[in-house]
């Protein structure tokens, strides 16, 4: 899984990402065994892997470790455990650096980071406290998956699944549609979801949109980069 990827083919700032270290950093969670061994194998992901700490910068190695590194923490012990969330919820805080803030598919690295967090979500809560953080800060960065899509006016009313939270303040938002990105200045939920990942019907004001943007994804245009 850790070599099956070309770590050295993912984007990065010159003199800031590391491919040695998501590797080295990665498999030495795989092994450790203690907090010690956590806490050495975290420092090499922090230092130019996933993140570079000293400088608060998230780098885009972390969107496809993200799913690696949760899946250790669900094996490892609780210092793999407690050094993995932290990894990730700082990845989530962390600003991208200029140039390098989205993926090839054009999603910000934070939200990109948080849609593997909310498939997780179920596994994560087990971790109790140390995973509250982590859980948290996933919310933010929302995700709606389009499924209908009804005229009303002027406006345009969704209805799909939201993963995270969304406040009930208006806000903006982004649709992300066969690569593209569509800014849509205000996004307000009409009904909300009562569970999480729970369907949610959502007004698009004063936007248009087709059919054929059934599949699409709105995201929060807010989040950082």
């Amino acid at each position: 899984m850790i070599d099956a990827f070309d770590w050295d083919s993912v984007p990065g700032p010159a003199d800031y990402y590391r491919a040695t270290a998501v590797r080295d950093g990665l498999r030495g969670l795989t092994r450790a065994r203690g907090r010690m061994d956590a806490a050495s194998a975290a420092s090499l992901l922090a230092g130019g892997g996933i993140i570079h700490d000293h400088s608060g910068t998230v780098l885009p190695a972390a969107v496809p470790a993200a799913p690696i590194l949760l899946q250790i923490a669900e094996e490892g012990c609780s210092g793999v455990q407690a050094a993995v969330l932290e990894l990730i919820a700082n990845a989530l805080e962390f600003r991208p650096w200029p140039g390098f803030v989205r993926t090839r598919d054009q999603v910000r690295l934070c939200c990109a980071i948080a849609d593997h967090v909310h498939a997780r979500a179920p596994a994560l809560t087990r971790f109790g406290d140390r995973s509250r953080r982590l859980l948290r800060a996933a919310r933010e960065h929302w995700r709606v998956d389009v499924e209908e899509i009804h005229t009303e006016g002027t406006d345009t009313l969704v209805f799909g699944t939201m993963a995270g939270s969304l406040p009930v303040v208006p806000q903006a938002a982004e649709l992300h549609v066969g690569g593209s990105v569509a800014g849509v200045s205000t996004l307000t939920m009409e009904y909300p979801a009562v569970e999480d990942h729970a369907q949610v019907c959502i007004r698009l004001a004063a936007t248009k949109l087709s059919k054929t943007h059934s599949g699409a994804r709105l995201y929060n245009a807010s989040c950082g980069g």
